[in-house]
């Protein structure tokens, strides 16, 4: 019916226009099952049946006792894997024991064979055992201890400061290094010579490997501990006043080497670990003198591969 014009509309009802607004601003969860719980609610039955809400509170309880179970389960030790791993750190403990038991009657042994055949050298050798026990100490065969000197190398902290580009790295000892220092020791008068607890011999070789300084195929970690037995006052004079001094207070200015040294009372160095004797001849008369000291060595370029 369309009203006189100048007529207003009647209010509306507020019950409805608010039932209105809150569906608007709060819809039902899905308007399928609105529409279901109030077809039952029409019917005179209730909005639901409550054997859904049963069934999902018992689905519910049940796998929470599930989970709690399976949790205090994991969480629970094993007795037969607590039991096998006790087993087997006490293995472990009785087989370190026997080792260390082994190598002590290993070193006893050694040492027993090391004076029957001192013994025999001298019974057949005719009373020439001074000559054969010297003779083992300069090959490196057998440790020896007394006064010398000690000198550790260091690698450097920071990059040289003319060093090429930000990325540029420190400076690190190389292998002419430990070869210079090495000769001028043999040269001053050093009767034995261990790097990093490596005597070295006749046979030795200090190589560079990659970044790696290798003695005899074993690879070194810095800092380097270089030990030399013989005169103190000669040795020292040569790290420090030398042409082995000079050279390494050369490196420490240009490239940030450092190098401690110091004189020791008593140095212990032992013997070499893989020695053989392939060939062998007598040889007479005195033995050559060794080399006089030549000019100051000159830094190495770094970047020079060491012979």
């Amino acid at each position: 019916m369309r009203l006189p014009r100048g007529h207003a509309d009647p209010d509306p009802d507020p019950a409805a226009s608010m039932a209105l607004l809150e569906e608007v601003l709060d819809p039902p969860l899905g308007p399928g099952y609105h529409s279901a719980a109030q077809a039952r609610t029409e019917q005179g039955l209730p909005a639901s049946s409550g054997t859904r809400t049963w069934l999902m509170f018992g689905t519910t309880l049940v796998l929470g006792v599930l989970l709690t179970t399976a949790a205090t389960t994991l969480r629970a030790p094993d007795p037969a894997e607590a039991a096998g791993r006790a087993q087997l750190v006490e293995r472990i403990e009785e087989a370190e024991r026997v080792g260390d038991e082994r190598s002590l009657q290993v070193d006893a042994l050694r040492a027993e064979v090391g004076e029957l055949e001192q013994q025999a050298l001298v019974a057949d050798s005719g009373g020439s055992g001074e000559a054969i026990a010297a003779a083992a100490v300069s090959a490196g065969g057998v440790a020896v201890a007394g006064p010398g000197v000690r000198l550790t190398l260091h690698d450097a902290d920071e990059p040289a400061d003319d060093a090429p580009g930000e990325d540029a790295e420190p400076e690190r000892i190389n292998s002419r290094d430990l070869q210079l220092v090495v000769n001028g020791l043999w040269r001053a008068g050093a009767e034995a010579i261990s790097v990093d607890g490596h005597r070295l011999t006749s046979t030795s070789a200090i190589r560079f490997a990659g970044q790696a300084i290798i003695v005899d195929f074993r690879g070194l970690t810095p800092p380097y501990d270089v030990l030399a037995i013989g005169p103190p006052e000669e040795l020292m004079a040569e790290l420090t006043t030398g042409a082995t001094g000079a050279y390494l207070a050369e490196i420490d200015r240009q490239l940030g080497l450092t190098s401690d040294v110091s004189a020791a009372g008593e140095v212990t160095i032992g013997a070499a670990d893989r020695l053989s004797t392939r060939v062998s001849s007598v040889v007479t008369g005195e033995p050559p003198t060794a080399p006089s000291p030549g000019g100051l060595p000159t830094a190495p370029s770094r970047g020079e591969e060491p012979r």
